[in-house]
C-alpha cells in the first residue's frame, strides 16, 4: 500500500509537520542534493504561489532528517525568481537554512519526451540539476485552466521546464498536454510531496482564482498518490484528471493501492469551483486506444 498522510488544522507549519510526521517513516532522504521546488507560476500574486510557511515547515522537517544544505529552486512564467523570493519573504530563510536560491530557467537542460498539439512526439528540455536531486514539490492547491487541478506532480513537470519558451510547448489542448504530463512523469517525478490546501485557489487557476479555505495539507513519498488524494480533496474524481488517470494506469495502481492516514477524504473534503474552461478541459480522453500514441517516439 502506498501512505498518503492527510493533516487537518487552520496552521501551515503545523500541518506540514503533521502532515510529513505522519508519513515519517517511508520519508528515505538518498545522499544526493535536496532540491525544495515550491510553485512560483507568478511572483505577484501570494494565492497562487507557495507560502513561504509551507517551504518553513519542509525545511525544518527534513533538517530533522539530517539535511544541511537546500536548494530552493522556481522557474517562474511570470516574473523573475528574484522577484519572488523578495515579494513572498523567502530571503529570510537563510537565518535559520543553508540555502542556494536557483533559477530553474535558466539552468543546463536534459531533453524529455512530450507530446505536440498533433499528438506528434517532441522534445521538451528540463532543468539538469532537478534530475540529479532529491526533489520535494512544496505546492498550494489549485485548480488549473488546462488540466482541471495543478499538484505536485505538475509543479515538478513544468515548473522545471527550461524558460518560458519551453512552458508555453507544453500547454497545447487538453489532449497533448495530458499525455505529455504522463510522459514525461514516466522519467522525473517528485520524491516527496507537500500540498498545502490550508488556503486553496479555485475558479480560474492557477493565476486568477480565488481563495478557498479548505485547511488541510496532504503528503507522501509517492508522487502521484499525493496529487490522486489531493484531487479527492477539492472535490474531483481521478476519472477526471487526464494526466493522474494516466500515471496510476502506466503504473498499475487503483484507489485501492492508496492508504490514507490521519483525517479521511471524506472528512475534509471540500467543493472548489471549476475553472470558466472545465468543459474544454474534460475533453482529454482519446477516443482510441490511447497506448498507441503515447509508445509513440
Amino acid at each position: 500500500m502506498i501512505r498518503v498522510s492527510i493533516a487537518s488544522t487552520e496552521s501551515r507549519l503545523q500541518g506540514v509537520a503533521q502532515a510529513l510526521e505522519l508519513i515519517d517513516s517511508d520519508v528515505v532522504i538518498p545522499d544526493r542534493p535536496v532540491m525544495v521546488k515550491p510553485n512560483f507560476v507568478t511572483t505577484k500574486n501570494q494565492l497562487a504561489a507557495t507560502h513561504v510557511d509551507a517551504t518553513r515547515a519542509t525545511l525544518e522537517y527534513l533538517s530533522g532528517k539530517g539535511v544541511d544544505d537546500f536548494i530552493i529552486a522556481v522557474g517562474p512564467a511570470i516574473g523573475t525568481p528574484n522577484s519572488g523570493f523578495d515579494n513572498y519573504g523567502y530571503r529570510d530563510l537563510v537565518n535559520d537554512y543553508k540555502i542556494e536560491f536557483m533559477d530553474l530557467n535558466t539552468d543546463d537542460s536534459i531533453p524529455v519526451p512530450a507530446f505536440d498539439d498533433h499528438l506528434n512526439p517532441q522534445t521538451l528540455y528540463m532543468s539538469k540539476r532537478l534530475s540529479e536531486s532529491y526533489v520535494v514539490s512544496v505546492c498550494p492547491m489549485k485548480t488549473h485552466n488546462n488540466v482541471v487541478v495543478t499538484l505536485g506532480l505538475k509543479n515538478i513537470l513544468v515548473g522545471t521546464l527550461s524558460g518560458i519558451d519551453q512552458k508555453k510547448k507544453i500547454h497545447k489542448g487538453s489532449k497533448a498536454i495530458n499525455l505529455t504530463l504522463a510522459k514525461m512523469a514516466q522519467h522525473v517525478v517528485p520524491d516527496l510531496t507537500i500540498i498545502d490546501g490550508i488556503v486553496g485557489m479555485q475558479g480560474n487557476g492557477p493565476i486568477d482564482g480565488f481563495e478557498m479555505p479548505s485547511n488541510v495539507v496532504v503528503a507522501s513519498h509517492h508522487g502521484i498518490a499525493a496529487d490522486v488524494v489531493g484531487l479527492q480533496v477539492m472535490g474531483y474524481q481521478l476519472e477526471q484528471v487526464g494526466y493522474l488517470r494516466y500515471s496510476m494506469e502506466l503504473r498499475n495502481l487503483g484507489l485501492a493501492d492508496i492508504e490514507v492516514v490521519g483525517s479521511s477524504i471524506e472528512d475534509v473534503k471540500v467543493a472548489y469551483a471549476d475553472h470558466d474552461d472545465i468543459e474544454d478541459q474534460l475533453t482529454w480522453p482519446i477516443k482510441d486506444d490511447w497506448h498507441g500514441v503515447f509508445d509513440r517516439s
